[in-house]
């Protein structure tokens, strides 16, 4: 059943009509015993029906008046996933290759099986888009396919030199897998750190870069201080890597998308083989490319998204995929900053999905070098801290907040018509590629692309750093530093703006890895059952753990201001039915004890909240920077405030506690366990005390978690 914004009902009837056409018979026909029409319950409430259109069940991507002579890539969505026999499968994929048949001769069709819909790519005429509803009743959905754009790479200026000399990660470190163009293999920062490449373009042998972004990317993402190791001779690489060709070609300006391609399927095969290449290292995947996406604001996820969800969610174990938010319409005229940013259009996708880490733009960088003003480069648009010129945002709506981090992504001085976002001062450092035979080993980037490059190369870090600790965990370690900047703040003062630009802030990697005497860390991984049943009705939970903050020595700094913050992660389970209650499975959300509430009295209150779904968590906690309802809506949810070191003095409990999904409908889902990770921290600031001890200290003899009573 697809609902639209007019308040249309489109719905698949699997049974026989007739039931349906004799009900509103009796209906319009004959009363009960009381005087009241027959089965009035069911067919009263409908205005009118009728057979659904190609734009029904589209939602509004394809117009019901389309040529017959257009043609179009569509995503056919099919009943499909597990529950489908061998057989099943078949007959439907067999019944759209015989629809695709309409169009032009079919030599493969490309699909993509996801939870519980099969989603077939389909080059499709308008006359037969028009009578897709009527001659393949298998079809739940119709979507336009991802657009991936060829990547056109702008000429900047060539750093030379001496190469510097290589030092690899350690043996076990994290593995960056870079899924783009492929890479220079031969490229002297790279051959010592790549652990593999390969090609998932069908028809494409190996994985070299003919033009140079995965190169670019990979020399982001493998390298954290590259400029710093040029200058003294001597490269750290923070990460392995590997390389995905999923692009077949950059092209020229103005050159052919590619189209006709399941990015869905794809992606799922360049993550299988990748960390097969990776061998039993740890992999962060990196997605520096995507695809506008069409069905913002209505279902907002695709293909794209469900089967980055499903690979990150990756049965409860978690799995980091970092993408890119997606690169903003090019700014000439200054006035245009920062409107344009704020869409349409909005994040690119698979960037909505939840499970992923995504990606926007920020820029620290404002001042031109004396080259740059020798070359006539006009004032830098940003200021230092404010938004990327180059990032999209996400758009204001009921869905989780995206992007979750911004990282740095250039700037530009635009003027005489022109972008001008090369500038040295302006653009990130990093690889070129040799293939096209040129003498330098380096180049300038910019955009959203090796943003997440960063942001994946951070995460190595962490992870690198913290080898036991859960993907989740590891993700949770990264967010939980992000913070906005100052400029940032002024830029967007409406909090709606600010969070669909910045998301939860830019992240401090230093300080992701390690706890200090007066910034203790506390990091807990749990597990709980949403919808676990007991006795045929639901047994709901929550864990609440107990953060052992010393209650003297704060009390003996009172007045001092400190810094609280609360990160959770998590991995939700998607659906690609939208039939279901909810997109994923089960939903999960945070609160902490009050400065004034008692823990009896806390508990009772998640209580209530975890019992009766729906009813809002009410206030009792801290003043939190982000509204508890705005947080809640995503796999990642972070928060702080500054408070009086007096207010967090003794023990508090957290609350981590379900939202229901569609775990609470299917019968497999009663029982399936939501794996998550909380880190707590309090920073002190210029205050001499070393609370870490005495929190590690208290932490020895606490047990966790505690069960809510039925």
């Amino acid at each position: 059943m697809l609902v639209s914004d007019d308040g249309r009902i489109t719905f698949r009837v699997t049974d026989d009509l007739r039931g349906l056409r004799a009900k509103a018979v009796a209906y319009a026909e004959e009363d009960t015993a009381m005087g009241n029409p027959r089965f009035r319950d069911p067919i009263a409430r409908i205005d009118e029906i009728a057979l659904a259109t190609i734009t029904d069940l589209s939602l509004g991507e394809i117009p019901s008046d389309i040529a017959d002579e257009e043609r179009l890539w569509v995503e056919i969505w099919t009943s499909g996933g597990a529950r489908l026999s061998p057989n099943e499968h078949r007959t439907i994929d067999a019944a759209v290759t015989q629809f695709a048949g309409l169009t032009g001769d079919v030599t493969g069709i490309p699909v993509f099986r996801g939870p519980e819909r099969d989603m077939h790519l389909v080059l499709a005429s308008g006359a037969s888009l028009r009578a897709l509803p009527l001659i393949l009743p298998e079809t739940a959905e119709v979507h336009l396919a991802p657009t991936v754009f060829p990547i056109v790479l702008a000429e900047a200026q060539e750093a030379a030199g001496e190469p510097a000399d290589v030092e690899p990660p350690r043996e076990r470190a994290v593995v960056v897998a870079v899924h783009d163009s492929g890479v220079d293999s031969s490229h002297p920062y790279i051959s010592p750190i790549l652990v593999g490449s390969e090609s998932v373009v069908p028809g494409v042998l190996g994985s070299a870069d003919t033009d140079g972004h995965g190169t670019q990317m990979a020399g982001v993402a493998a390298y954290s201080a590259l400029a710093d190791g040029i200058a003294g001779g001597l490269l750290h690489a923070d990460a392995w890597l590997v390389a995905m060709r999923l692009l077949e070609t950059a092209a020229d300006a103005g050159g052919d998308p590619e189209r006709g391609v399941m990015w869905a399927e794809r992606t799922v095969e360049a993550v299988q083989v990748a960390e097969s290449l990776a061998g039993d290292r740890p992999v962060v995947h990196n997605l520096s490319i995507g695809a506008d996406n069409p069905a913002v604001g209505k279902t907002d996820r695709t293909s794209w998204s469900i089967a980055a969800d499903v690979l990150a969610w990756n049965s409860g174990r978690g799995r980091l995929l970092v993408v890119a938010g997606g690169n903003a319409e090019t700014i000439t005229d200054p006035a245009d900053y920062p409107y344009i940013n704020l869409g349409p259009p909005h994040l690119q996708q698979p960037g909505q999905a939840w499970n992923v880490l995504t990606v926007g733009g920020y820029s620290a960088l404002d001042q031109l070098t004396a080259e740059d003003t020798s070359m006539g480069y006009p004032a830098p648009l940003a200021s230092a801290g404010q938004l990327s010129p180059h990032s999209r945002t996400a758009i204001v709506a009921n869905s989780p907040i995206k992007p979750d981090i911004v990282m740095e992504a250039g700037n530009t001085a635009p003027g005489g018509g022109l972008e001008n976002p090369d500038a040295q001062g302006l653009s990130i450092l990093t690889l070129r590629s040799t293939a096209g035979g040129s003498g330098s080993l380096l180049r300038r980037t910019h955009k959203t692309s090796p943003a997440a490059a960063a942001a994946s190369n951070a995460l190595a870090q962490v992870a690198t750093t913290h080898p036991s600790l859960s993907p989740a965990t590891w993700r949770a370690l990264l967010v939980h530093t992000a913070r906005w900047p100052d400029a940032a703040i002024a830029q967007f003062p409406d909090q709606r703006d600010l969070l669909r630009s910045f998301g939860y802030g830019v992240p401090r990697v230093e300080l992701a890895m390690a706890s200090d005497s007066n910034r203790p860390v506390m990091v807990y991984e749990g597990s709980l059952k949403p919808s676990q049943r007991a006795g045929g009705r639901p047994d709901r939970q929550a864990d609440f753990i107990e953060i052992p903050f010393p209650e003297e020595e704060l009390h003996a700094i009172g007045e001092a201001d400190v810094e609280l913050a609360v990160t959770l992660s998590y991995f939700a389970e998607p659906t690609d039915n939208l039939t279901r209650r909810a997109y994923v499975g089960g939903r999960l959300r945070w609160d902490l004890q009050g400065p004034t509430e008692s823990a009896d009295g806390f508990r009772a209150r998640i209580n209530r909240v975890v019992h009766e779904q729906g009813v809002a968590p009410g206030s009792g906690s801290y003043p939190w920077r982000i509204p508890a309802d705005v947080r809640s809506r995503g796999t990642l949810q972070h928060d702080h405030t500054s408070v009086q070191a007096a207010a967090i003095a003794g023990s508090r409990l957290l609350a981590v506690y379900p939202v229901l999904g569609w775990w609470e409908d299917a019968r497999e889902g009663w029982d399936k366990d939501l794996p998550y990770s909380v880190v707590v921290s309090v920073d002190l600031g210029d205050v001499d005390l070393d609370v870490h001890a005495l929190v590690a200290a208290a932490l020895l003899p606490i047990t966790v978690p505690i069960r809510l009573p039925r």
